[in-house]
This record gives structure tokens, C-alpha cells and sequence, in this order.
């Protein structure tokens, strides 16, 4: 008995260090990735083979990161109408998420998109509600009201600033396509849960079904001629621009960069999941938000406009008051 509680307590201490050391990984990939995509990824680079490389990045990252913990064996069961029914669906969902993202970089500034993408927390809210009837508790829709407070804040300002039509662009080619990201990523984010509710799956042979079919859809969609060119949104269609100017077009090492970072991103959120919870994992993100700001502001020079600097800490206090107020836990059934 004495040996084990000492035991135990390391085992506890490796997995906080372990769940801090990720939270700050987390933080810091959540913060850096509008930048390293703004400055590493050229406006010619085609954005369905850049989405498909990010995806087979995240697959071939998994698989590696499955070898190591030596984790495997959960090929053993596998099937694939099991994976078809849990996995292909969120997955075409989420290629058309990841082409609007690429869509939305390069027109909104750092902060903006950071902040603005937050608004998937409500919509995860209200999928997982509507596909499997988990409510809310009352402080967390109070968040959920401050979150489309500050997501309205900011919409409002980029459509209405005075910089005429670069203002109009920024908005219908920034914000609309992120905003529609969000939503379709809450969609995603329920029919992942909601597939493997009451299932205990491997979460690296999850993201590795993911990838797979997320890069069937781009492939499939490409063939068909959906996409319009470029990070600029303008010109032929990617299947036309990759048969005249290779599907490598724009590229440098350096678009590399975002890509690794982008796939370590997903890895990151599986392990502070597993090893600080939900709770803790809004609070990587506030960090991450942070940190995106005093990179626009210090690094760049770059003011912050007033309804960014308003919206910033009402959707920092939104998913911290969403993380810490859970629903109360139901009364055990008294047989």
C-alpha cells in the first residue's frame, strides 16, 4: 500500500507536466498559424493541394505517432463499413471546412480570424444538441451569447470600415467564408462525437480515417472541377491550373512550414484532451489568442481596431466561463 499511493502520485505529476508541456504547444500553434499561413503560403498556391498535403501530413504524423506508443493492434478490428459510417462523412465535411479556412487567411488580419473562429464553439453547441440532446448549462449559453456578441462585433467591423472596396472584400472573401467554416465545423465536430459515442477508439487511427477520406473528397472534387484557383480565390478552376502549371505552383520550402505546424496542431489538441480535459484546453486557446494579438501588434506594428480590442476579451472571458461551467452531472437512478 505505501509503495503504491507514491506511484500513483508520480504517474500524476508526469501526466500534468505532460498536459502542460501540451497546452503550451497548443497555445503556441493556435497563435502562430495565421501568421506562418500569411507569410509562408504564396497568394498563387493552389488551395486543394495544399489542404490535400496538410491532410496526408496529419496521416503519415498519426501513423507515426501510433508506431510509437506502440498502438497498433487497433488495426486488428478495423472495418471499413465501421470507418465509412463514422468517419467519411465528417471528413468530406471538413475538406470543404479547410478550403474556406485557406479562403479566409489571407483576407482577414491575424487577430480577427482567431477570434472569429471561436464562433465554432457555438456551433458545436448547438449540433451536439440537436444529434444527440446534450444541453447546455445556464452560464455556458450566457457564453455562447457573448461569443456571437464579439463574433458580431467584428463581422459588423469589417463589413462597415471605410477602406471601400478592400473593406466589401474582406468581408465576403474573410468573414462570410470563415464564419461558414465555423458552422460546418461544429457539424463535424457532432457527428465525430456522435459516431463514436460509447466507443472507445484509438484517437490517432480516428485522424488518420479522417485524413483519408478527407483527401479521397479533395481528389474527387478537384477531378470534378470544384475550385477556383488560388489562395486569391480568382481564375480557372485547380484541376485546370494544376494540368498547366504543375500542382506544386507557388510552393517553396517554406510553405512546408504551416503545413507540419497545422498537422502538429491536431495531435496537440488529441493530447491535451486526453490528458488536461476540455476545460483546460479553452484555456490554450484564450493563450493562443494572446498570443496572436501581441505578434499583430508587437511584431507587426499593427493597431488593433477598437471592435477587435472590445470582442478580444469578451471571447476570451466566453470560453473560459463556457470551459468552467458544466452542465450539472445527472442524478444516479436509484434502483
Amino acid at each position: 500500500m505505501s509503495v503504491g499511493k507514491p506511484l500513483a502520485k508520480h504517474v500524476d505529476a508526469q501526466n500534468n507536466a505532460r498536459a502542460v508541456i501540451f497546452m503550451a504547444l497548443l497555445a503556441l500553434q493556435f497563435g502562430f498559424q495565421p501568421i506562418l499561413n500569411r507569410e509562408f503560403v504564396d497568394g498563387e498556391v493552389i488551395r486543394t493541394v495544399l489542404v490535400f498535403v496538410t491532410e496526408a501530413a496529419k496521416f503519415f504524423l498519426a501513423l507515426i505517432m501510433l508506431t510509437m506508443e506502440n498502438a497498433t493492434d487497433c488495426f486488428k478490428g478495423w472495418q471499413l463499413s465501421e470507418s465509412l459510417q463514422g468517419a467519411a462523412l465528417p471528413a468530406a465535411i471538413y475538406s470543404v471546412q479547410n478550403l474556406l479556412l485557406q479562403q479566409a487567411y489571407p483576407n482577414l488580419d491575424f487577430v480577427t480570424f482567431n477570434l472569429l473562429n471561436q464562433s465554432k464553439l457555438l456551433s458545436t453547441a448547438l449540433f451536439v444538441f440537436l444529434l444527440m440532446g446534450q444541453k447546455q448549462s445556464p452560464l455556458q449559453c450566457l457564453a455562447l451569447l457573448m461569443l456571437m456578441g464579439g463574433a458580431a462585433l467584428i463581422s459588423g467591423d469589417s463589413a462597415q470600415s471605410h477602406d471601400g472596396e478592400k473593406s466589401e472584400n474582406k468581408f465576403w472573401e474573410g468573414v462570410v467564408p470563415l464564419m461558414v467554416a465555423s458552422v460546418l465545423s461544429g457539424l463535424s465536430a457532432a457527428l465525430s462525437q456522435l459516431a463514436l459515442q460509447g466507443r472507445r477508439r484509438n484517437s490517432y487511427l480516428y485522424t488518420m480515417e479522417l485524413a483519408g477520406y478527407s483527401m479521397l473528397v479533395l481528389a474527387a472534387a478537384t477531378g470534378a472541377g470544384v475550385g477556383n484557383g488560388s489562395m486569391g480565390g480568382a481564375g480557372e478552376t485547380d484541376a485546370a491550373r494544376i494540368a498547366e502549371l504543375g500542382p506544386l505552383h507557388g510552393w517553396t520550402a517554406l510553405t512546408c512550414v504551416p503545413i507540419l505546424v497545422n498537422a502538429l496542431g491536431g495531435i496537440f489538441v488529441g493530447q491535451v484532451t486526453k490528458y488536461a480535459g476540455g476545460v483546460r484546453k479553452g484555456f490554450a486557446i484564450v493563450l493562443g489568442i494572446l498570443l496572436t494579438a501581441l505578434l499583430q501588434s508587437v511584431v507587426y506594428g499593427h493597431g488593433l481596431p477598437l471592435a477587435t480590442g472590445l470582442a478580444a476579451p469578451l471571447i476570451a472571458l466566453a470560453i473560459a466561463l463556457h470551459g468552467l461551467s458544466p452542465p450539472p452531472a445527472s442524478p444516479p437512478k436509484i434502483s
